[in-house]
C-alpha cells in the first residue's frame, strides 16, 4: 500500500484542502492519505475555530483516510519546531511514502536547495543571520536575507512567504532525519495564506475564519465541501478572545522568573510582556503593544498561550512520545494495522490504552494534553 502524508491544521477545512488531498492522489497515485492534524491549539497561535474531532470528521469526508493529531506543545510553535515534530511523527509510522505541501512556489529544485542549506548551517552563515538580527528584523525575515546572500534573490523571496517557509522546514527535517520520505509539492491554488480575497470557491481559512466569526456562516460555506456543511453549521466556533481573561489572569499572576521560561521567550521579551500587561486594558491592545517589527503578532499570541497552558522551554525541546488517532475509515483502519507492526511510536486511540503502558513519558505527555483539551471545551 502506497501512503501519503499530508500535515494540516483543517482550521477550518476548506475547497483548498480538499483540493490538495485530490492534487496528492493524483501525483503519487497513492492508496491512501495520512493526515497529521493540529489538535485544538494551531501554529499560528491561535484557538481552533472547531474541535479537532469536528475538524478530523471533515478531513475524511473530504478524501483522508486516518487523521493523527499533532499535539499542542508541539502544533503552537515556531514553523522549525511545527515541522520537526509533525515530521518525526510521520516518519516514526514507517509506512508513508510521500509528504505533500502546499507552496506558494512551484520550484521544488530551489526549496530543496534552501532545506539543504538550513539543513547543515555553517557558522558564517549563522553569523550572517545575527547580524540582520541586529538590524531589528524577525528571524525569519533574517534568515531570508542570509540565504538570499548566498543562493541569489529568488531564494530570499521564497522565504518571505509562509507555506515556503513550511515546506522548507518539512525538508529540512526529512534531510535531517535521513527519512525515506518523498517530498511532493503541491502549489497552491487561487487564494493565498491569510488573504481576504477569494476567487471561484477558494479562499483562505484566516477569511473563512472571518465570515464565520462575523456570522456570515452561509457565505462561509461557499469555500468549504457540500458534504461538511452540516458538520460547520451543526457545530459551535470558538475563538481566542473567550480565552482573553484566563490569559491575562495568568499573566498577572505568573513571576518574571517563570515568564521567562515560557517556549519562545527571549531577550528579555518577558520584562516587556509583564510590563505591558499591567496598562493594559484587554488582550487584543497587549497584543498590539508588545509586537514590534521583530517580534510578530503570531509569536506574540503563542508566548500568550503558551503561558495559559504552561508550555515551557522544557516541553517545547520535548520529542513526542506516541501517535493519537482522531479518525478514520475503512483504508485508514487498514493503515492503522500496517503502522502498528512498523511504527517506533505507540498509536493510540484512548486513554485506557495510555493506562497499560508502561512509560511515564507516554504518561505525562498524554495527560497535559487532556489537560489542555478540557480547558480549550
Amino acid at each position: 500500500m502506497k501512503i501519503a502524508g499530508v500535515i494540516c491544521e483543517y482550521n477550518p477545512f476548506h475547497n483548498g484542502h480538499k483540493f490538495q488531498i485530490e492534487e496528492t492522489k493524483k501525483q503519487t497515485s497513492c492508496d491512501a492519505i495520512v493526515a497529521l492534524m493540529s489538535g485544538n491549539y494551531v501554529q499560528r497561535g491561535d484557538i481552533s475555530i472547531f474541535d479537532k474531532f469536528t475538524r478530523a470528521k471533515c478531513a475524511i469526508l473530504g478524501g483522508a483516510d486516518l487523521v493523527l493529531e499533532l499535539p499542542a506543545a508541539f502544533s503552537m510553535q515556531s514553523a522549525e519546531f511545527f515541522a520537526k515534530n509533525a515530521v518525526y511523527i510521520l516518519n516514526s509510522l514507517n509506512a508513508v511514502d510521500y509528504l505533500t505541501f502546499g507552496a506558494e512556489t512551484d520550484n521544488l529544485n530551489q526549496i530543496y536547495e534552501i532545506a539543504s542549506l538550513l539543513a547543515n548551517e555553517t557558522s558564517e552563515f549563522k553569523n550572517t543571520i545575527s547580524e540582520n538580527l541586529k538590524g531589528g528584523n524577525t528571524f525569519a525575515k533574517a534568515r531570508a536575507l542570509a540565504t538570499g546572500e548566498l543562493l541569489g534573490e529568488n531564494a530570499k523571496i521564497i522565504l518571505s512567504q509562509p507555506n515556503n517557509i513550511l515546506a522548507v522546514e518539512y525538508i529540512k527535517s526529512l534531510i535531517r532525519l535521513n527519512s525515506k520520505i518523498e517530498p511532493i509539492l503541491i502549489k497552491r491554488k487561487n487564494a493565498q495564506h491569510d488573504s481576504f480575497n477569494s476567487k471561484d470557491s477558494f479562499a483562505s481559512a484566516t477569511y473563512i475564519r472571518n465570515l464565520i466569526n462575523h456570522g456570515e456562516t452561509e457565505k462561509a460555506l461557499e469555500f468549504i465541501p457540500q458534504n461538511c456543511h452540516d458538520i460547520v453549521i451543526n457545530s459551535k466556533p470558538v475563538f481566542i478572545s473567550e480565552f482573553a481573561k484566563a490569559i491575562m489572569c495568568e499573566l498577572y499572576k505568573i513571576s518574571i522568573e517563570n515568564l521567562r521560561n515560557i517556549a519562545d521567550i527571549t531577550e528579555g521579551l518577558e520584562n516587556r510582556i509583564k510590563r505591558e500587561a499591567e496598562t493594559v486594558n484587554n488582550l487584543s491592545e497587549l497584543i498590539s503593544k508588545v509586537k514590534t517589527k521583530r517580534y510578530t503578532e503570531s509569536r506574540i499570541r503563542r508566548i500568550l498561550l503558551n503561558t495559559m497552558l504552561g508550555i515551557s522551554k522544557e516541553i517545547q525541546h520535548e520529542t513526542p512520545k506516541y501517535i493519537r488517532v482522531l479518525d478514520f475509515n475503512e483504508t485508514g483502519r487498514k493503515i492503522l494495522n500496517l503502522a502498528k507492526k512498523s511504527s517506533d511510536l505507540p498509536i493510540i486511540k484512548n486513554t485506557s490504552q495510555v493506562k497499560k503502558i508502561n512509560s511515564e513519558n507516554i504518561k505525562k505527555q498524554w495527560f497535559r494534553e487532556l489537560m489542555f483539551d478540557k480547558i480549550y471545551l
